[in-house]
């Protein structure tokens, strides 16, 4: 089914209970503010209730703000190899059928570690397009103290933490591990490389966890978790007719359990990917090395080739929310979805400050970087 994205700009909202929703709060106003509509990319009428605060505009109303969200991060697989694929009848026949499956979901670039950086700061930090882990010598601003979803859900008063599968141990910062045949990449973990988050060695002072420290009471899980698999267990190593089954059972039998409880307990899981498998003479979701004719803009509806190559969206991944309040289906969402719109829903549904700023290939390729992602929620009706 075809769907379409709000695009509004963001206003830090109160954190609320464990079964409230945004709808909740816009309630106790309704006596007194007008409902603004607010016109989707396709130009669908949306009336959304302004929330009086006393600065900036309104997240739009209708998200749920769930009690706990994991986000699953799976490597270097395009959309048409795993949507389909009977090698992978977790995600195909439970996640896609019980959870929304974004149809037009895109990574950033390539290759893999900016990917991770934009989805959990709204920016590469100046690592894009090489998987050369930052340091002080290669990048003047690290540590990073630039605002992301860890430090904004901790100055929030909530709690965030990353699980990576086979860190060494617990607040390493190492690169690789073991170091000639890794499991363990810190590529695929941004936190470790922000100074504005807890690096201790302990589970109650890091925000860097291993697996293992992923809690099977799952009450007991941060607001917000990143599940980082190994690279055996993430689709990333050997052939697809190999890696793809083994990354699918490895995430039913380590997230399944956390998902069946989900359901019942006002929580999500997000599964997506970093980016595809597919490099051919391009770096990212528009490529940004192809010019643009004198005059042109991906905005005009006739095209040439010269055109429609530079604006071409690429790097299609999979991107699934299965869960709580999950409207199952097919979401288009207009142009798209990127990295960048899971981030800035999770900051609608917290009331968090927006890190980062506009994606310029996302932009290229008209996907705006406030797309919030609505159509897919059904947020609990109030009490009586």
């Amino acid at each position: 089914m075809r769907r379409t994205l709000l695009i509004l700009p963001v206003l830090l909202l109160a954190a609320c209970g464990s079964q409230t929703t945004k709808q909740d709060e816009t309630k106790k106003s309704e006596a007194t503010k007008k409902p603004e509509e607010t016109k989707t990319p396709d130009a669908v009428e949306t009336p959304t209730t302004e929330v009086p605060e006393p600065a900036g505009l309104s997240w739009p109303a209708g998200l749920p703000v769930y009690d706990h969200i994991v986000i699953v991060v799976e490597e270097n697989k395009d959309y048409a190899e795993i949507i389909g694929s009977k090698v992978a009848p977790y995600i195909n026949d439970v996640l896609a059928v019980e959870g929304a499956l974004f149809t037009r979901a895109f990574g950033e670039e390539h290759f893999s570690q900016g990917n991770y950086y934009w989805l959990f700061s709204g920016d590469n930090q100046g690592v894009g397009f090489e998987d050369v882990i930052p340091t002080a010598e290669n990048n003047p601003n690290y540590p990073f103290e630039t605002a992301n979803l860890g430090s904004q859900l901790i100055a929030k008063g909530l709690s965030f933490k990353g699980y990576s599968e086979s860190l060494p141990e617990i607040g390493s910062t190492v690169e690789k591990d073991p170091a000639d045949n890794p499991l363990y990449a810190r590529k695929h973990v941004p936190w470790v490389s922000f100074a504005n988050l807890p690096q201790g060695t302990t589970v109650e002072t890091s925000s860097n966890l291993r697996f293992e420290d992923f809690p099977s009471d799952y009450g007991q899980l941060p607001t917000v978790s990143f599940v980082i698999p190994n690279l055996e267990n993430d689709m990333h190593n050997g052939a697809p007719e190999v890696s793809i089954p083994r990354g699918d059972t490895w995430l039913r039998e380590h997230l399944d359990g956390y998902y069946q409880w989900a359901k019942d307990n006002n929580s999500l899981l997000i599964v997506t990917f970093d980016e595809d498998n597919d490099r051919r003479a391009y770096k990212g979701l528009t490529d940004p090395f192809a010019p643009l004719p004198a005059g042109a803009s991906c905005k005009s509806e006739v095209r040439d080739d010269a055109l429609e190559d530079a604006c071409e969206m690429q790097n299609g991944v999979v991107t699934i929310f299965a869960g709580a309040h999950i409207r199952p289906g097919e979401y288009e969402e207009g142009k798209g979805i990127t990295h960048v719109s899971i981030l800035r829903t999770l900051e609608a549904m917290y009331g968090l400050p927006k890190a980062g700023a506009q994606q310029p290939n996302a932009a290229r390729g008209g996907i705006s970087d406030d797309a919030i992602i609505t159509d897919v929620f059904a947020p609990p009706a109030d009490p009586a």
